[in-house]
Formats: C-alpha cells, structure tokens, sequence
C-alpha cells in the first residue's frame, strides 16, 4: 500500500467517523426539542397549522366538528355534542340537506375550502378555534366519551396553554 493511498483511506475514515458523530449529535438535539414540546399527555406534537378561514372567525373557543354523513363515529360525536348541549357548529364537504336530520339541531356549514384543510386527517376531527378562525386546539376522538372530557376541558379558560402544550391531542392506545 502507498502511502498516498493510506492518507486517503485514513482521511475518508476519519470523515466517515465525523458524519456519524454529527448524525448522533443530531439525533440528541431532536430528542431535547421533544421533551421541549412535550404537551400535558406527556405526547410530543406541533402546534396545529390549520386556518379555516373568515367564514369561522368569530368568538374565540369556538369549537368545529368535521364530519361525514358516512362515518358511524361521526354520527355518534354529533350525537353527544348535541347531547351535551355543545356551542359547536358541524363542518362538511356535504350539503346540508344531507344533514338536516342527522344535524340533531347544531349549524351545518358545508364549505369545500374548510374541508379540504382538514381533509387529510380521519374524521371526526373536533378542533377549538381562535377569533381569527385559526384552529388552536385539534382533538381526533376514537371514543364517543372523549368528547365529554374534551368539552370540559376546552370549556374551561384559554389563555393559549400552558408551557409546552402544543395545542394536539394524542391517543396513547391508538
């Protein structure tokens, strides 16, 4: 072996093994910012990014159910909202003839915008919004009776969260 060449295999070997410290420095830095961001639930999550638009701006801790006439789940969520005698105004990509008995008496709003912005997660999505219609607070129930807790607690005074809350709900068991 030259010595030219063993420079080269030495020096390649030494970057090889930089790259690889630098990946595990890395990874620390993004395991910190989690404990960082770590909401309540002990979840690690970021700020929800959904902005329904003027259409939902309003009162702050409104609250918006996106739902679909096809989703049982979703039947039973609007069921215990209006059960529960929520303030809670329904968000479809449907018409609202569709709803007008499945509705249970809450406002249906079918706007194709709004849903589209909420359309790549699994309804029923329940979201809490802020005065501008920005959405502050995300919850994607898998139980009718997470409605309840939810309710109680976005019912209780906002002040944007405590330290650390990212504003979503996780589900540990799902």
């Amino acid at each position: 072996m030259t010595p030219s060449l063993a420079v080269t295999l030495l020096t390649w070997a030494a970057i090889l093994l930089l790259f690889f410290g630098l990946a595990a420095v890395l990874r620390e830095v993004r395991l910190l910012r989690g404990v960082v961001a770590r909401n309540a639930d002990g979840f690690t999550a970021a700020p929800p990014d959904l902005d329904l638009g003027p259409r939902f701006a309003g009162e702050s801790g409104r609250i918006v159910a996106a739902v679909d006439s096809g989703c049982p789940l979703c039947l039973t969520v609007v069921e215990r909202l209006a059960g529960l005698g929520a303030d809670a105004t329904l968000l479809t990509h449907e018409s609202p003839a569709r709803w007008a008995d499945l509705a249970r008496g809450l406002p249906v709003v079918s706007d194709g915008e709004a849903w589209r912005s909420v359309s790549h997660l699994s309804p029923p999505v329940l979201m809490l919004l802020g005065e501008t219609g920005r959405v502050r607070r995300v919850l994607l129930p898998v139980r009718a009776a997470e409605v309840d807790t939810t309710l109680a607690e976005w019912a209780g005074p906002q002040s944007g969260g405590g330290a650390g809350d990212a504003g979503v709900v996780a589900h540990p068991g799902a």
